[in-house]
């Protein structure tokens, strides 16, 4: 089997290097939606992956917050927009996947799928 890395770098900054979660198949799912959407819309995400990049700091929780009762899962907000993430050593931030919020609430699945990721990525970095 093709050794496929656990990531593709976004952005480095100063204090945290943005990278996209990247599947075994090689598919990265906050990647494929954030170019699903429209360019405004990445444009806003964007701007928080270069914010965060640089300053370390997010302190506006309308724009990045954990999610209570999670394994240490965060938020990007842009509208209804919402592409989830966890800090990984090295000063790594990395990006699970995006979606259109629906509700007030993160849905759970959402966030489980997030940790999901989280804990095949942290597996496949140990191998």
């Amino acid at each position: 089997m093709n050794y496929v890395p656990t990531s593709k770098i976004v952005y480095i900054g100063k204090e945290f290097c943005l990278e996209f979660y990247q599947r075994r198949d090689g598919a990265a799912p906050a990647e494929r939606w954030l170019e699903s959407q429209k360019i405004k819309v990445q444009q806003k995400f964007a701007a928080l992956f270069v914010w965060i990049g640089d300053h370390g700091t997010l302190f506006n929780e309308m724009k990045f917050k954990h999610l209570t009762g999670s394994d240490q899962i965060f938020e990007f907000k842009v509208d209804d927009g919402r592409v989830l993430c966890f800090f990984f050593a090295g000063g790594r931030l990395i990006l699970t996947h995006g979606f259109q919020k629906k509700r007030d609430k993160t849905p759970t699945g959402e966030i489980r799928r997030a940790e999901s990721i989280k804990a095949d990525f942290i597996r496949r970095e140990k191998t």
